[in-house]
């Protein structure tokens, strides 16, 4: 993999793509395919948003004018995380180590982060582009002539399926903006962990900005997470009034009754008019809920247990069929769920 010249990979990927993708090294000298992603303000992003810098550009109150999203889902090498195509990606890993083969690789290397993917399914709402994906056991539900490269089968009930598919070797419409210069697998494939974003008993909390970038500790007791009051404040988690998911899908100052809930689609999520009368700004530039006005364009399911501690999983995986899409957001898991369905992005910030 050393034997290249990597200024001429850097051009020849640059210039091929147009600038939609570059070739970023880590400190193993070794390289990942990166998708740049510019700076944008919320109102740019969705509608009623402000003419405030989304969270994803914000690091420690400082403003970047870019971040950069893998590729493609990642494998693992020398335990690092690395964006290559056509290769199976790495599965079977709980989210603190897809945190540790992220910040392996350097300052500014980070497990994507929930600031950051929110910004790319906005993009793509705005585009009109929902991309397909493997979410139907290697191929894509509803667009069944759409297939990649199994890498993984497994057993079922006496059958044997297949599970993940080869990063990036689906159709171009398995890509984030229906180009192959896009973010492959964006829907589908694995279940993606993402960062600086968890569920704590219902409650919601989050980093400051994309504080994530930092290689920030997301250790469960990390200071760093931060809760939500109504008005869009951060406060510390437990503060009276913070905003919570229920089992029943409303965003409330109360859980209610605990526990995990069936599966229901992302864009039901709504304010408990009983405790809660408007969802704050952040949770939509986060896409942690729904905009009101454009509810039907948020595609894919959601799933919440209120109970302990549940971090984000994003995409659904290569059973996903109908619950599949951009936004799919799944708070069951705890950190340490690890399984054959279960991968992960790296994302670097120049900091």
């Amino acid at each position: 993999m050393n034997n290249y010249n990597f200024d001429a990979l850097k051009f020849a990927v640059e210039g091929i793509s147009g600038g939609a993708n570059t070739v970023i090294m880590d400190n193993a000298d070794l390289p990942s395919f990166m998708v740049p992603v510019y700076k944008r303000t919320n109102a740019n992003l969705f509608t009623g948003g402000s003419e405030q810098t989304a969270p994803a550009f914000i690091v420690d109150t400082a403003e970047y004018d870019a971040f950069y999203f893998s590729q493609f889902i990642n494998c693992v090498v020398d335990g690092r995380a690395y964006s290559w195509p056509l290769v199976d990606p790495a599965a079977s890993l709980n989210y603190d180590s897809a945190h540790n083969y992220c910040n392996k690789k350097g300052p500014g290397w980070h497990l994507g982060s929930i600031p950051e993917w929110a910004v790319i399914n906005h993009l793509i709402r705005k585009s009109g582009f929902e991309p397909h994906g493997n979410t139907n056991f290697g191929k894509a539900y509803q667009h069944e002539h759409e297939a990649g490269a199994v890498t993984y089968t497994y057993m079922e009930s006496e059958q044997k399926k297949n599970g993940r598919t080869a990063t990036g070797s689906g159709p171009a419409t398995w890509r984030h903006d229906g180009t192959f210069a896009g973010i492959a697998d964006w829907v589908g494939n694995v279940w993606k962990w993402m960062s600086g974003a968890r569920v704590v008993d219902g409650e919601i909390q989050v980093f400051v900005g994309n504080l994530a970038a930092k290689q920030t500790s997301a250790a469960a007791g990390s200071t760093f997470w931060k809760a939500i009051l109504e008005n869009g404040s951060l406060v510390d988690p437990g503060t009276a009034g913070t905003l919570k998911y229920t089992k029943a899908f409303k965003i409330a100052t109360d859980t209610g009754e605990k526990g995990s809930n069936s599966t229901s689609t992302f864009n039901v999520i709504a304010a408990d008019g009983d405790t809660v009368s408007k969802i704050p700004e952040i949770l939509l530039a986060l896409n942690l809920a729904p905009v009101a006005d454009d509810k039907e364009k948020y595609k894919g399911g959601f799933w919440i247990n209120n109970e302990g501690e549940r971090l984000p999983l994003v995409g659904a995986a290569w059973y996903g069929t109908s619950y599949a899409g951009s936004s799919a957001l799944n708070f069951h898991s705890p950190r340490s769920h690890a399984a054959h369905d279960l991968g992960f992005f790296s994302a670097f910030m120049e900091l």
